[in-house]
């Protein structure tokens, strides 16, 4: 698996779980009591997963601009 491949791999796992949060997030206004506070931790995962999903995404995806190398903490 290359590089490239594997930066869509995350690319893709980051649009699952975008999909997953905009199809939970309708019910943070229907859920009380302990479903609420349930479904604001599974969706408070999805977040911390989704995000890190992207920064290794585009860590991945610019792996070999010298420019970059800083920024997504390579060097």
């Amino acid at each position: 698996m290359t590089i490239d491949r594997l930066a869509k791999e995350y690319e893709n796992q980051y649009d699952i779980l975008n999909a997953k949060i905009e199809g939970l997030r309708p019910l943070l206004y229907v859920y009380t009591g302990e479903d609420l506070y349930l479904l604001r931790r599974r969706l408070k995962v999805y977040y911390d997963m989704e995000s890190e999903c992207k920064r290794i995404s585009a860590m991945l995806t610019h792996y070999y601009d010298e420019e970059e190398d800083e920024q997504y903490g390579l060097h």
